[in-house]
């Protein structure tokens, strides 16, 4: 009971953090790259979240088009890469909005509507193969970086609801806001499917992440295993279903992994924290032994 408190606790601190990465990236405010842009250029930027976006930058960085040096767009690949690093996938984890927005809509519709996709298939070669196919496309048929964007969605609806016309909207941006809202978003248990499934920066920073988490001197999520005893309170509230029961014991997956934390605020006997050091968790991916279930029974999982 304490621990679920503490839980919900830790859920608003969180909520706090999306409020503040929407005042730094989505327009009207869009304050970093305002500020940035007027520390550079000298002169402030009216631009919202879609002309940051990390995912046009990574494509021209990973199919050798390069960065123009010394712009908003370049400083922020190289913040997005070091702060990755250090410190996890602080930007998924606290930062991004357009995660978080379905994630927290998916705890107010009762568990018994939602779908586990994580006990029906392993989301990891999904996302990597979805990473894949996004970074082949410029080579082939052109690119998809804003075709499923969820960001570009969010600021939409920000438009609309709040200050604005919403748009002429495009097939693929219907497409877009009926999965990632609905069908990966309320409808998915832990509200992240699209963050799982379709995100390519989310991808890229669980590759930087589980680079670094091998190094003693960054920042990671942490098992003591001594302290565990396998009660499975932070697998219920993982949102991403990194975590996993399986044979007794707790896995983990830090591929699909947004370091948010709320795994760590939810366990009853601290012995999951967040600091430097070793990682002790098993070395075994969360789907290694499961055997896929029918989606009937992953309903209610």
């Amino acid at each position: 009971m304490i621990s679920m408190k503490r839980g919900n606790i830790f859920l608003i601190k969180r909520g706090i953090w999306y409020l503040f990465g929407i005042i730094l990236f989505y327009a009207p405010f869009a304050l970093y790259e305002k500020a940035l842009g007027k520390l550079i250029h000298n002169e402030g930027s009216s631009s919202d979240i879609h002309s940051i976006c990390l995912r046009i930058p990574l494509l021209n960085l990973f199919t050798g088009k390069g960065i123009e040096f010394m712009s908003v767009v370049f400083i922020s690949v190289i913040l997005f890469f070091i702060l990755t690093f250090f410190f996890g996938a602080f930007y998924c984890g606290r930062l991004c909005a357009a995660g978080a927005f379905p994630e927290y809509l998916s705890r107010l519709v009762p568990e018994r509507f939602k779908i586990n996709w994580y006990k029906i298939i392993n989301p990891i070669p999904i996302r990597y193969g979805f990473l894949a196919g996004y970074l082949m496309t410029p080579f082939l048929a052109g690119s998809i970086a804003c075709a499923f964007c969820n960001l570009s969605f969010l600021q939409r609806l920000m438009n609309g609801g709040f200050w604005g016309n919403f748009g002429l909207l495009s097939s693929t941006t219907i497409i877009t806001g009926f999965l990632w809202l609905f069908v990966f978003g309320i409808f998915t248990k832990g509200g992240r499917g699209y963050c799982n499934f379709m995100c390519p920066v989310g991808a890229v920073q669980g590759i930087i992440q589980s680079i670094s988490s091998k190094f003693g001197f960054t920042f990671k999520l942490r098992l003591s295993k001594e302290k565990c005893v396998s009660c499975a309170a932070c697998v219920k509230t993982c949102p991403m279903g990194s975590l996993q029961k399986k044979d007794g014991n707790i896995s983990y997956e830090i591929l699909n992994c947004i370091t948010c934390r709320q795994c760590e605020a939810t366990c009853p006997k601290n012995a999951i924290s967040y600091g430097t050091g070793k990682p002790g968790w098993k070395k075994e991916s969360i789907n290694e032994h499961d055997i896929p279930i029918p989606v009937s029974e992953a309903i209610n999982e």
